[in-house]
């Protein structure tokens, strides 16, 4: 049951949608994200964590309580704690029993993308940042590794694609681009 969106098929090609020579008080990242949303207006640019977190809802306690002998237990459950206690409180009971959510909301999503689009269809989230002030770097790309995996539990993917001023892409792959990181970041702390 894994799932795999290519993240090539997220990539928006805007790099001539970009006018360095706009007089607008927008800065270089505004302006790509204004055409990164221009392209695709389902992009959007606040609220990365809870938009993420109602998307994976459902779907993290489905695969949390998910038992070999029934397959529905989760989706019952579900069922039964929001007629019992409502959607507000049923969330808050959840959170602390179904290690994705709780992982999701206290420690593997503290970033915060340029923009960000929810496919909840395909079970992706793709992070979309602009390389201006603060570049991409080994910690930068070790928080986005923590994130793909804790939604690869449960078979979401997290792309990240950065672009710069200019609209240029590049896909990050986080599976080894975390390792990487997380290598580089050993290698600087031992010098």
């Amino acid at each position: 049951m894994y799932n795999h969106t290519p993240a090539d098929q997220y990539v928006l090609e805007i790099a001539g949608a970009i006018r360095p020579t706009d007089r607008s008080h927008r800065t270089p990242s505004h302006r790509v994200a204004a055409a990164l949303q221009a392209r695709d207006p389902r992009i959007q640019t606040t609220e990365f964590r809870s938009t993420v977190f109602d998307a994976i809802f459902e779907h993290a306690v489905v695969e949390h309580f998910d038992d070999v002998d029934d397959e529905t237990y989760g989706r019952r459950l579900l069922d039964r704690l929001n007629r019992r206690y409502g959607s507000k409180r049923t969330r808050e009971l959840l959170v602390e029993r179904c290690d994705v959510l709780n992982t999701w909301r206290h420690r593997d999503a503290r970033f915060r993308p340029d923009g960000f689009l929810v496919d909840a269809e395909k079970w992706t989230v793709v992070c979309y940042e602009i390389e201006d002030t603060h570049p991409m770097n080994p910690n930068s790309i070790l928080e986005y590794a923590a994130a793909w995996w804790c939604l690869d539990y449960i078979y979401w993917d997290l792309h990240l694609i950065s672009y710069d001023i200019y609209g240029h892409p590049r896909v990050h792959n986080l599976a080894v681009a975390g390792v990487t990181a997380e290598h580089v970041l050993k290698g600087k702390n031992a010098a």
